[in-house]
């Protein structure tokens, strides 16, 4: 088994581009047709393991809430790349902790990205 998270968010287009910046991540991408200004379905990977795929919103025809209630949780395997995905990912977004030590890890830093994704980053 193997586990994949699914955001709906607006934006697919532009937030497809950012997380690949920030994560160094690779992506696969499905419209509806040709002439749509977002993306169906994208599948993105990290270090050639899925590990998040985008809907847009509006294309799939139920109603969302952005919301508190989950959280990506990624632990880094260096801070160089910890510090990359911060940087891009706090652009815009709603910090609910910089990036800082704490109890668990040598650097940590929540936020809610522009997109309304809530993430953990961290590293050991």
């Amino acid at each position: 088994m193997r586990m994949v998270f699914m955001a709906y968010i607006t934006g697919t287009l532009e937030a497809v581009d950012f997380y690949c910046e920030a994560f160094n991540a690779t992506k696969m991408c499905f419209k509806a047709s040709d002439d749509d200004n977002y993306y169906a379905h994208v599948e993105i990977a990290i270090n050639d393991q899925l590990v998040l795929s985008l809907c847009e919103k509006e294309y799939c025809g139920r109603s969302f809430t952005n919301g508190d209630s989950m959280e990506f949780w990624l632990t880094f395997d260096d801070e160089q790349s910890l510090n990359k995905a911060y940087k891009v990912l706090k652009e815009n977004a709603e910090i609910n902790y910089p990036l800082a030590p704490c109890e668990w890890s040598k650097a940590a830093a929540g936020l809610k990205d522009k997109y309304g994704i809530q993430w953990l980053l961290n590293v050991f």
